[in-house]
């Protein structure tokens, strides 16, 4: 076992992948009711999870310059081929949930807190039926960023190393980089992915936050928000929450390029379903 060993793994996953597993872990004992932030990434996560810190919640430590999760399950480890011959997957996951909510009880006790514990991975979305098994009362946060946008956005990761798996094949200009139709097209059938998930597995416990609108009425959007997840602040706290805030100059950015030379009229047709139109 030890060609998939690795420094970089915490030593509690570690010890997964040498095979000390329960043979049924079960559902949440100590933490039943994490809140889960994703989108498509460079849509704002780090700015919502820094919006909860503030609002209280224990989240996972940043791991990145991203902020994304250091406790976050290294799914292609646990789920590799090698590992799955052994074991099943319902096993690994249900022992990489196990050790992941142990994970973010010692972080919220590291911090001194009491109430609710989250995370921000921008692909959480992926494994939302999985984890929505395992957490019972699971909320998770949906961020959206207008795919007009994020299109021309210099943050290609995500749909690099995602588009495969929800079945976009990506074209690439002379450079090599992303052509924004591939990247809209990525957006689009993600964001549908992800909603259809939340629909299905979390009825009533899934939040889909609009980047745009929070930024053009802050108080509004935090305050729903707030109430959606019940946490509870004073009216300075929401306060010190919308100063947080900041809009930044790229919304709008499309208008810039040849948007309508660069989607298709399907794609904006679907895009509109989403709620954004140019």
């Amino acid at each position: 076992m030890s060609g998939i060993l690795s420094d970089e793994l915490l030593p509690p996953y570690q010890r997964l992948i040498e095979g000390e597993l329960e043979a049924g872990a079960g559902t949440a004992r100590e933490v039943d009711d994490p809140i889960g932030v994703g989108a498509v990434g460079g849509s704002g996560t780090r700015l919502v999870a820094a919006l909860l810190t503030h609002a209280g919640v224990a989240m996972a430590s940043p791991i990145n310059k991203a902020g994304d999760a250091l406790e976050w399950p290294p799914y292609r480890k646990l789920l590799s081929e090698e590992l799955l011959a052994r074991y099943s997957r319902e096993t690994m996951l249900s022992n990489a949930y196990r050790v992941f909510e142990n994970l973010l009880a010692s972080r919220r006790q590291q911090l001194g807190l009491s109430g609710r514990v989250g995370w921000k991975v921008p692909g959480t979305f992926h494994w939302i039926a999985e984890l929505s098994r395992y957490f019972p009362r699971m909320q998770y946060l949906h961020l959206m960023r207008s795919g007009l946008d994020m299109a021309y956005s210099g943050n290609q990761v995500q749909a690099s190393n995602w588009a495969g798996v929800v079945g976009v094949e990506l074209t690439r200009d002379k450079n090599g980089r992303i052509t924004p139709g591939s990247v809209l097209e990525y957006w689009l059938t993600a964001n549908e992915l992800a909603l259809e998930k939340c629909a299905q597995y979390l009825p009533g416990r899934a939040y889909t936050l609009r980047f745009e609108q929070l930024c053009s009425q802050p108080h509004a959007e935090l305050s729903s928000l707030l109430s959606f997840l019940g946490l509870a602040l004073s009216g300075s706290e929401l306060d010190r929450l919308v100063a947080m805030v900041k809009p930044p100059a790229s919304i709008g950015r499309y208008r810039h390029a040849p948007w309508q030379e660069d989607f298709s009229p399907a794609q904006l047709s679907r895009l509109e379903k989403l709620g954004y139109t140019p």
